[in-house]
C-alpha cells in the first residue's frame, strides 16, 4: 500500500509538473506574441512620424520653388504648377503605402526633377540608368526623395557650372543597390548629416535592422549617395 501510495503521488506528481509546464510555456508564447505586437505598433508610428516628417518639406521645397518663378517667369511657374498638381495626383494614387516599387519611386523622382529642371534651367542634366530587373523591388516610400533633394541643394544650388545628376538602381543577387551623385559639390570635413539623410537612415533601421545602409562617398569628381538593401520582390 506505500508503495503504491508513493507510485500514486509520484505520478501525480509528474502529471501537474506536465501541466505546470504547459501552462507557463502558453503564457510565455501569449507574452511574446504582445510584446511583438507592441514592437510592430511602435515600428510603425515611428514610421509614420518619420514620412510625416518628410512628405511637407518635400511639396514645400517644389512650392518655393514655384513662388520665386511667379516672380519672373509667369508661364514657367504655371507649368511647374501643372506639375506639381502630377506629383500630387501620383501621390494620392498610391495613397500612404509604406513600401512600393521602385518603378513607383522613380516616376516620383522624375516629377520632382521636371519641376527642379524648370527652375534651373541649363544648369543642370539628369540621367536614369535603373536595370530592369531591378525596377520591381520592393522600396520604402519617400526614401529617396530627400537624397535627390540634396543634390539640387548642395549641389545645383551651390555651383556656378553644370551639374550632372545621375540616378542609378541594380540588383546584385538578393541585395538592391541604389545611387544618387552628382557633381559641383564636395564632402566637407566638418560635413553634418541633415534632416533628410538622418530620416533614411532611422527608416531604414527600423524596417531593415542591420542588413541596409545609406553611405555618403567622395568621388574623384561627383559626390555620391548609395542605398543598399534586401531584395524584395514588390507585392501589390
Amino acid at each position: 500500500w506505500i508503495y503504491e501510495s508513493i507510485k500514486l503521488l509520484v505520478f501525480y506528481g509528474l502529471w501537474m509538473g506536465l501541466i505546470f509546464a504547459f501552462d507557463a510555456f502558453a503564457q510565455t508564447q501569449e507574452q511574446r506574441q504582445r510584446l511583438l505586437a507592441l514592437q510592430k505598433s511602435l515600428a510603425e508610428a515611428q514610421l509614420a512620424q518619420l514620412k510625416a516628417q518628410l512628405r511637407p518639406h518635400f511639396f514645400f521645397n517644389a512650392l518655393n520653388t514655384i513662388s520665386a518663378l511667379m516672380q519672373v517667369d509667369v508661364p514657367r511657374a504655371d507649368r511647374l504648377l501643372s506639375r506639381l498638381a502630377d506629383l500630387l495626383r501620383a501621390t494620392l494614387q498610391w495613397g500612404d503605402k509604406e513600401i512600393t516599387s521602385l518603378r513607383d519611386r522613380i516616376h516620383m523622382l522624375e516629377l520632382y526633377a521636371q519641376i527642379m529642371q524648370e527652375r534651373f534651367a541649363d544648369r543642370v542634366s539628369l540621367s536614369w540608368n535603373a536595370d530592369s530587373a531591378a525596377l520591381g523591388g520592393a522600396i520604402p516610400a519617400l526614401l529617396l526623395q530627400p537624397l535627390l533633394e540634396n543634390t539640387f541643394k548642395h549641389g545645383v544650388e551651390r555651383s556656378r557650372d553644370a551639374v550632372r545628376i545621375e540616378i542609378a538602381a541594380r540588383r546584385e543577387g538578393e541585395l538592391m543597390h541604389i545611387a544618387i551623385r552628382n557633381s559641383g559639390s564636395e564632402l566637407g570635413p566638418d560635413r553634418k548629416d541633415g534632416v533628410g539623410l538622418r530620416n533614411c537612415r532611422e527608416r531604414l533601421s527600423v524596417l531593415y535592422g542591420d542588413a541596409a545602409q545609406v553611405q555618403l562617398t567622395q568621388l574623384p569628381d561627383a559626390v555620391e549617395a548609395s542605398v543598399t538593401l534586401p531584395w524584395r520582390e514588390h507585392r501589390t
